[in-house]
């Protein structure tokens, strides 16, 4: 569906993505087996495993804001069986979206969170001990 400047071009959208996610700056949601989604105004992406098994292949998915599909972006081997530009790009994107769709930071953060106010610091990480435990 893409020539060589879209799948760029779309490369660059997946490298913009990854790092706003990481911050928090977007959310994703869980649309179906490893398939996520974040949309704007202007229209929806979604990143999934091609297999649905949480690992590579991966593709990328824009849709306008009425819903149809505009363009996509998958892993692929380009010229000598090596890994295209944007491979790295979409894999780093699945695994972000993922984190932001299943709210992985926001539950790390409540159980340091917990840990902390359990026994506050004497208690936490590595000062715990065989004999305070009894």
């Amino acid at each position: 569906m893409s020539n060589d400047l879209e799948k760029e071009r779309l490369g660059t959208l997946a490298q913009e993505l990854a790092p706003v996610t990481t911050q928090r700056a977007v959310s994703w949601e869980r649309k179906d087996n490893d398939v996520y989604s974040w949309s704007a105004e202007e229209g929806t992406v979604t990143i999934a495993s091609r297999d649905r098994d949480g690992e590579p292949p991966y593709e990328l998915t824009v849709y306008n804001s009425a819903g149809e599909k505009v363009d996509e972006l998958g892993s692929e081997l380009v010229a000598d069986d090596e890994p295209a530009s944007w491979n790295r790009a979409l894999a780093e994107l699945y695994r972000v979206a993922r984190r932001s769709a299943l709210g992985a930071d926001d539950i790390v953060d409540a159980l340091v969170a917990r840990l902390r106010g359990a026994g506050g610091d004497e208690t936490a990480g590595s000062n715990w001990s065989l004999l305070r435990r009894t």
